[in-house]
């Protein structure tokens, strides 16, 4: 990891010692946590969408891909919502 220095308002660094303290763990681990979600919703919609299908469909060499890709975008995104409701 590397280590950066990040100056909070008074009342960000209460609310945020507050959350820590009821969630038992460290104000960096939630301020990593953000950065992760910030960096998931600004680079996913800066990037091309259509370069986020790649490899969405699971393995190559699978036979059933053209008739089921849409079950497995469905999928893919229902996994994609589940993850970022349990941050």
């Amino acid at each position: 990891m590397t280590r950066i220095q990040v100056l909070l308002s008074d009342g960000q660094n209460e609310k945020l010692a507050y959350l820590a303290r009821r969630l038992k763990t460290t104000k960096s681990k939630l301020i990593r946590e953000a950065v992760d979600i910030i960096l998931r919703e600004k680079v996913s919609a800066s990037s091309d969408p259509l370069l986020e299908l790649i490899g969405q469909a699971g393995e190559a060499g699978r036979s059933d891909i053209s008739s089921l890709h849409n079950e497995f975008l469905t999928q893919k995104e229902k996994d994609r919502w589940v993850e970022r409701r349990s941050l």
